[in-house]
């Protein structure tokens, strides 16, 4: 018979709002001793008492990796709800699981969210009711009140077990009382404040579950067989679908039979509100709690909660509750800390108006994301059927790719796509080691780049083999007048909107060469769909919601050396240019020999800091059993991380499907930033005084 803890991380914390956020909600907050998070501490608590392979956690599937990474549990260990539905499902759902592992489990069910600092009073609270519950009593903690709180649920005890034990019956639930009822039973002192934590055998409440929860019942029946299948996701999906959405309380416990409690005199916090919080932290004489830094002068019982080098400064003021976030800061009075889940409501953002939004967009550079697909089937034939002399140029063995900005990306992408050298050239200079064996290639949308002219130019006193794509511009005048094959693409776009011309032109022509062998028809299929996918006319599509989960961020985006690196570049040029905010790229697995290091202070210094990682099925083992690691170095320091999955049938497909979902974010999110995504006023302000120069 052994014992089980099952901790319970659901909830959204709004009262503990801007802190607690829908991707670190309450028990990912620093509240639990020192330093430690609420869920952390939660977990270290109970340790003693299972053994480590013995706690699970449920949590909605969105938090499943942050869980994972503040505890270090293997995924087995934390079972991901599709969707949060209350205490009752998640409760159901560890006992199920608990259950299969051991037909005698006891499980102790707890939040994930509390403070306890005496443990010893905890453990020994709950040990008592370990031998309760092996005698199929359904156990729970009640809390001795210490003043009429109206914010917890009350438990009414009656008659004491027989023998001299410390349990008694349970007569009632009542659910959070108003204030002359919290004070009628304090009076009484026969009630107890609902903690929350239970302990009991898993069969039996899955008994009591079958009995008052029938749609529950039946949905774990039909997920019994399926633990530990690959089957397991989806049919828990549908599951969560058709199941009660209530409390275990009100579900099971209030017509449940044989329900005792324990009288538990260790000191509990729920944490509910600011205030809360404030009564916990240490304060100094005049009752001031801070966390961070904080410059006070006349002020008195206030709650400061900051941000790591960032002092808030407060004058002679009192009973405030000051909260600063990167996401927003709150000032409220102590005495109505209570109503912060209001604001929090408030400030959740409606769902953006994409039509309003899309009219910001007067250079149409939505019309050309949405048009690169096209873009791509007309360069690749228009590479394919170019003039070229073949003959002279065939025979090279490296390809040097010289050019800058959004024309500069041809050569990154096109070192991932041939199977020989590419050397990307961004300067003046080229290499002083290429000779005949290397193709030289231009590539500048306007023709006019005065890097790409330098270095094209020195390209060619070291090899005769060159070609030149560019809408026009001095590039085809200076290839025209020296007979060097030059390729024309449509003009009119902004170079980071033509990628598809002078990406795929080229390719169309080095095919032509005989140093481009691969299918593109599932890559043009794949953008094809993406373009559908993506557009603006659907609502709440993958790219939206990735610019919103970016939008006041500031996105890290890292790649695998030699596979998606170049994406992970793009992916933050194009959020530098379209959407006019800083963004970062890093490169696998370098960065792990370096880069991680400055997470420890990246609350300080960068605490709007978003990790991307683009993923696809391609990826290194060992790269992506570095992701799996840094998932959890980021959860456990509070950074926040997206995984973005490619799309596709093939590795090449998988890699532009990542490439264009980053044109179609960045766009989305210049439009959340209220900006037109066209216009780059400073490149523009930079090449006017260097052409003055």
């Amino acid at each position: 018979m052994s014992v089980y803890a099952v901790i319970m991380a659901g909830g959204k914390g709004e009262r503990l709002w801007p802190a607690s956020r829908p991707e670190r909600p309450k028990p990912f907050l620093p509240l639990g001793g020192g330093g430690k998070s609420l869920i952390r501490a939660t977990y270290d608590r109970v340790l003693p008492l299972t053994g480590p392979g013995k706690v699970y956690v449920v949590t909605e599937r969105r938090l499943a990796e942050p869980v994972r990474g503040a505890l270090g549990l293997p995924a087995g260990q934390v079972l991901a709800e599709p969707r949060g539905r209350n205490t009752a499902p998640a409760i159901g759902l560890g006992a199920l699981v608990t259950s299969l592992l051991d037909p005698e489990a006891i499980m102790i069910a707890l939040p994930a969210d509390h403070l306890i600092r005496d443990e010893d009073g905890f453990r020994k609270a709950l040990a008592v009711g370990v031998e309760a519950a092996k005698e199929g009593h359904l156990v729970t903690l009640g809390i001795e009140p210490s003043y009429p709180a109206t914010g917890y649920g009350y438990i009414q005890r009656g008659e004491p077990l027989p023998g001299g034990s410390p349990l008694f019956r349970v007569l009632r639930f009542t659910e959070k009382p108003d204030r002359p009822t919290a004070e009628r039973f304090l009076f009484q002192g026969d009630h107890y404040w609902n903690a929350g934590i239970f302990v009991w055998k898993s069969t039996r409440i899955l008994e009591e579950i079958d009995r008052h929860l029938p749609r529950l019942s039946a949905a774990l029946g039909k997920l019994r067989p399926l633990w530990g299948s690959p089957a397991w996701e989806e049919a828990l999906a549908e599951a969560w679908d058709q199941v009660e959405d209530t409390s275990i309380d009100y579900g099971v416990m209030e017509r449940a039979e044989d329900v005792v409690v324990i009288p538990a005199g260790f000191d509990w916090h729920d944490l509910g509100d600011w205030r809360a919080v404030w009564e916990v932290l240490p304060k100094d004489d005049r009752g001031v709690a801070s966390q961070g830094d904080h410059l006070g002068e006349g002020t008195s019982r206030t709650l400061v909660w900051g941000r790591p080098g960032k002092p808030v400064a407060t004058l002679g003021v009192s009973d405030l509750a000051i909260v600063d976030t990167p996401e927003a800061l709150l000032v409220t009075d102590l005495s109505r800390t209570q109503e912060v889940r209001t604001l929090a409501r408030r400030a959740r953002e409606a769902p953006p108006d994409w039509e309003e939004l899309s009219r910001l967009d007067s250079q149409g550079m939505l019309e050309a994301v949405a048009r690169f697909p096209a873009q791509c089937r007309e360069a690749l034939a228009l590479g394919e059927g170019a003039a070229l002399p073949v003959e002279d140029l065939s025979g090279f063995s490296r390809v040097l790719c010289v050019g800058m900005g959004g024309s500069g990306i041809t050569g990154d992408l096109l070192a991932r796509l041939l199977p020989l050298e590419v050397i990307p050239c961004r300067g003046y200079r080229v290499p002083g080691f290429i000779g005949e064996e290397t193709l030289l290639v231009g590539v500048s949308y306007s023709g006019n780049t005065e890097e790409t002219l330098s270095a094209f130019q020195e390209g060619l006193s070291r090899t005769g083999r060159a070609l030149a794509i560019s809408s026009g511009g001095k590039l085809r005048e200076f290839c025209e007048s020296e007979g060097i094959p030059w390729i024309g693409i449509p003009g009119g776009l902004q170079p980071r909107a033509a990628l598809g011309y002078l990406l795929f032109t080229l390719l169309g022509a080095l095919r032509r060469l005989g140093a481009f062998q691969a299918d593109l028809g599932a890559v043009l299929e794949a953008l094809a769909a993406q373009a559908r996918e993506l557009s603006p006319s659907i609502r709440d599509n993958r790219a939206q919601k990735l610019a919103l989960a970016l939008h006041g961020r500031v996105p890290l985006i890292y790649g695998a050396h030699g596979h998606t690196a170049p994406l992970a570049f793009r992916w933050k040029t194009q959020i530098n240019e379209n959407a006019k905010q800083p963004a970062f790229w890093g490169e696998l697995p370098e960065l792990c020999h370096n880069e991680i290091v400055g997470y420890e202070l990246s609350e300080r210094v960068l605490p709007a800091a978003r990790v991307v990682f683009l993923r696809t099925n391609y990826d290194h083992p060992r790269v992506a059993a570095r992701i799996e690691i840094l998932k959890e170095v980021l959860a456990r320091r509070g950074l926040a991380y997206l995984e973005v999955e490619a799309e596709g049938v093939d590795e090449l497909a998988q890699l532009f499907s990542l490439l264009y979902l980053g044109d179609w974010v960045s766009v989305y999110l210049a439009l959340l930033n209220q900006v037109d995504p066209t216009p780059v006023r400073p490149i523009q302000e930079l090449k006017d005084r260097l052409a003055r120069l």
